[in-house]
């Protein structure tokens, strides 16, 4: 409900993706099955990072410090928090791209693509989100409209739902306990009975009728 505050995060993931096509370009990658897979899985991990910098930037701006303040101090506090998100992330595609014979030469530009989008992710996060936000970030007004207001009864019955559902998790701890044991069984269970190949069959765009 912010204009300013929308466009900024939404700016990380085209950078990121442009940053990540030139790196495919001096790789002498080209755009696939692979890389298009890796670039859609990149896109919920580059717009993550913005929006956690961009969100303490706004907490520091309601605790009444001016723009440019909380944009230096806002990202200097988090940036810890993105790099080890940004080197975490990419570390847990570092044994795919070591992978030995077939199947690690066929996924071996999938990890590099998805590395590097999550890295140029990070640094723009740390780079340009809190200069953008030092000079077009904008505070929200004492007085709002009746769309913010009903939106807002909207996501405070949300989190009262929420706060509702994790009182009962809490109070019944074992029971909950035991249902997390159920789900792992059940997933290994399950696991066992989906089919498994070593590359799944293409959809030819061809339809039977």
């Amino acid at each position: 409900r912010n204009v300013s505050a929308t466009i900024i995060p939404s700016l990380a993931l085209p950078l990121s993706i442009m940053g990540t096509f030139a790196a495919m370009s001096l790789f002498g990658y080209n755009i696939d099955n692979l890389s298009m897979m890796a670039l859609t899985l990149a896109v919920g991990f580059v717009v993550d990072d913005a929006i956690v910098v961009l969100e303490n930037i706004v907490r520091h701006m309601e605790m009444g410090k001016p723009r440019f303040e909380a944009a230096l101090e806002g990202a200097r506090e988090i940036s810890f928090t993105i790099l080890s998100m940004t080197l975490s992330l990419a570390a847990v595609f570092l044994p795919v791209m070591f992978m030995g014979g077939i199947v690690g030469r066929l996924f071996h530009e999938f990890a590099v693509v998805i590395m590097v989008a999550i890295l140029t992710s990070g640094f723009i996060s740390l780079s340009l989100t809190p200069m953008l936000c030092s000079r077009f970030l904008k505070p929200q007004g004492e007085h709002h409209n009746a769309l913010y207001r009903a939106t807002e009864r909207v996501f405070d019955a949300w989190r009262d739902l929420y706060g509702w559902s994790l009182r009962i998790v809490v109070r019944h701890r074992f029971i909950t306990l035991m249902v997390a044991l159920a789900t792992f069984v059940m997933t290994v269970y399950l696991y066992g009975l989906v089919p498994k190949g070593f590359i799944p069959s293409q959809d030819q765009g061809l339809l039977n009728g």
